[in-house]
């Protein structure tokens, strides 16, 4: 069975997409991807068996899938050697679109079945992770506006956004007290954007590999949000140009109008930084101080002052 893996959970919007394909890839000499190919979404090979079962069904809550989980471990033909074997796969800290509802449960499936995993995690400040959100969500198919799509009250039915899936105190603690402390680390989105050199000498010492010199990577972008105009400001519009789950498979999607979209998004050619701006002080009129105990509590268990950040 494999042993001591570090898998890396997320969350979203924390730099994912750079760390799998400048650091957890197929060709790296320190980290050796879990995938029998070399998709730059390596991760999801292993990781989608925490989530959903053979039929693509979501898990039943009861369901450990240690089995499926193994067996898709075994089926990779790699060899780390002295690589450092590694799941990146940011769906693991749950889905911020549906309040993150089966982050614990996808914990215990990780203790299930690799016991003596560590635990790689990253967070991002609240209010701009909450917004980087929203653009994702819009991004996906969305047609809430913001303060819809914050407020909107659990129905009874399908699960929606909930502030409580960012209060990362309560994830990352359940994570320590699964494999002790010294198994999780937990790191600032804002220390890889602003200190790349720190941020990979942490994770460096974290996982025993010399990669504090990979800190020019950081300048390269990977899922850069596209300059939008149209969409952030009139959601309803991606009734016509997206059809996914978010929007009920929008019986209205006009095959062809995501382009006339982009077409005006470049001939207006404003961007989104004074609007982000005014979403930001909505957020943190919804919002308020809900997380700033949560983040001193945070700063004490992880030993990094988070308030240096703008945490809190």
């Amino acid at each position: 069975m494999l042993t001591n893996p570090l898998i890396h959970i997320g969350f979203h919007k924390t730099g994912s997409s750079w760390l799998q394909q400048e650091l957890f890839h197929a060709d790296s000499e320190h980290f050796c991807p879990l995938t029998p190919d070399r998709n730059p979404n390596s991760g999801k090979f292993i990781g989608k068996h925490f989530v959903r079962d053979e039929q693509r069904y979501l898990l039943s809550s009861f369901a450990m899938n240690t089995g499926a989980i193994h067996q898709a471990v075994d089926s990779v033909c790699v060899s780390p050697g002295e690589r450092v074997p590694v799941i990146s796969y940011e769906r693991l800290s749950g889905n911020p679109h549906a309040g993150s509802f089966d982050a614990r449960t996808i914990a215990d499936r990780i203790k299930a079945a690799f016991p003596d995993a560590r635990i790689f995690c990253v967070i991002r400040e609240q209010k701009d992770m909450i917004l980087s959100t929203y653009f994702q969500y819009l991004k996906i198919g969305g047609t809430d506006s913001l303060t819809s799509y914050l407020t909107r009250s659990y129905d009874g039915r399908r699960p929606g956004f909930s502030p409580a899936a960012f209060n990362y105190i309560d994830l990352v603690d359940y994570y320590c007290r699964l494999f002790s402390r010294d198994q999780v680390l937990v790191l600032p989105y804002e220390m890889l954007r602003d200190s790349a050199r720190e941020f990979l000498g942490r994770l460096g010492d974290f996982t025993g590999q010399d990669i504090a010199g990979l800190a020019a990577r950081a300048a390269v972008a990977h899922n850069k949000r596209r300059n939008a105009f149209l969409v952030p400001r009139f959601p309803f519009l991606n009734m016509l140009c997206r059809k996914s789950s978010v929007n009920g498979y929008s019986p209205l999607y006009l095959p062809g109008s995501q382009c006339v979209i982009n077409s005006v998004d470049s001939l207006i050619g404003v961007g989104n930084r004074k609007y982000a701006h005014r979403l930001k002080r909505q957020i943190d009129g919804i919002t308020g101080d809900c997380y700033a105990a949560g983040n001193r509590r945070l700063s004490e268990l992880v030993e990094i002052e988070l308030s240096d950040y703008g945490y809190y």
